[in-house]
Formats: C-alpha cells, sequence, structure tokens
C-alpha cells in the first residue's frame, strides 16, 4: 500500500467519524472543528503528490553549489573546531563546558569502559593514558562549571590529549 492509499483512508476514517458525530450532536461547532483537520490532510495530499515518486533525478544534482553541500560542511567543521580548540586558553569553566564533555567521550569510545559502570578502572585508564596532570583536564568527574577565575590548560596539553587519544 502506497503514502496515497494511506493517507485517503485515513481522510475516509476522518470523514466519517464527523459524519458520525455530526448526525449525534448535531452541533455546528463539532463540523467547525473538522474544517482544520480536512485542510490539513488536503495540504498533506497535495504536498505528497507534488514530490516525484522515484529519486533518479538526483545523481545529476551539483552538489558544490548546494547550500549545505561538502564546502559548506567543511567550513563549518573547520569554524567549530576553531572555536573549541579556543576555549582551550579561555577559563576552566569554557574548558569545562565545552571540551571536557567532548574529550571523556571519545576517552570512553576509545576504551570502552564506561564512566558510570566502573568509576575506579576508567581513572586507572585515565591515569595510565594520560598522566595525573592531563588527566584531570579529561576525567568527566573533576568538573567545575563556575570556576571563571581558572585559567584552562591551554592549545599545548588539549595537543597533547588529542595526540594520546589518538594513539589509543
Amino acid at each position: 500500500m502506497n503514502r496515497m492509499g494511506i493517507v485517503l483512508g485515513a481522510a475516509a476514517v476522518v470523514v466519517l467519524i464527523e459524519l458520525v458525530t455530526f448526525g449525534k450532536a448535531r452541533e455546528a461547532m463539532l463540523m467547525l472543528a473538522g474544517v482544520p483537520v480536512a485542510v490539513a490532510l488536503f495540504q498533506l495530499i497535495w504536498s505528497l503528490r507534488a514530490k516525484p515518486a522515484h529519486s533518479d533525478h538526483i545523481d545529476h544534482i551539483d552538489t558544490d553549489n548546494i547550500e549545505n553541500g561538502p564546502a559548506e560542511m567543511l567550513y563549518h567543521w573547520h569554524a567549530r573546531a576553531e572555536m573549541l580548540a579556543d576555549r582551550a586558553d579561555g577559563t576552566r569553566a569554557e574548558w569545562d563546558r565545552h571540551l571536557r564533555p567532548l574529550l571523556a567521550k571519545e576517552f570512553e569510545l576509545s576504551t570502552g569502559l564506561r564512566v558510570a559502570k566502573n568509576r575506579r578502572a576508567t581513572e586507572a585508564a585515565g591515569i595510565l593514558q594520560f598522566g595525573p596532570e592531563l588527566w584531570r583536564w579529561v576525567d568527566p568527574a573533576n568538573s567545575a562549571l563556575r570556576d571563571q577565575t581558572t585559567r584552562a590548560p591551554g592549545r599545548a596539553a588539549l595537543d597533547e590529549i588529542l595526540r594520546r587519544l589518538q594513539g589509543m
């Protein structure tokens, strides 16, 4: 059964319910309440009829000129990476809010250890991987979101953490 059949079947059920309800209650308000439903169904049917059934025409689209094409996506990715790298030179609160969750998640994914399941094993693996000085900047339990005075460790520490994550 195709989409058009489902939509038409649903429209028929709605019309049947409206007729039964209108016949019993005889209130004009009930019929007026069905008008927006009927309009919405009509628009849905119209939009489904306007769409092509097959997507064979996609092969001929120039993806470099699309608003969200590869060049645009790469630009946004680069801008986000630059913004996150700038957070490494900010305050500890910025680091804890923006970088620590990403680094901790990457650490969990790369080791297969979940902090929620075994905190001690995760901490031991983190200290082994990063050393105690860098682990304190990755450890999800060491977050201080309100610390606006302490400086973040900087780009050098972020680069070293990323290098060690990459080497896992």
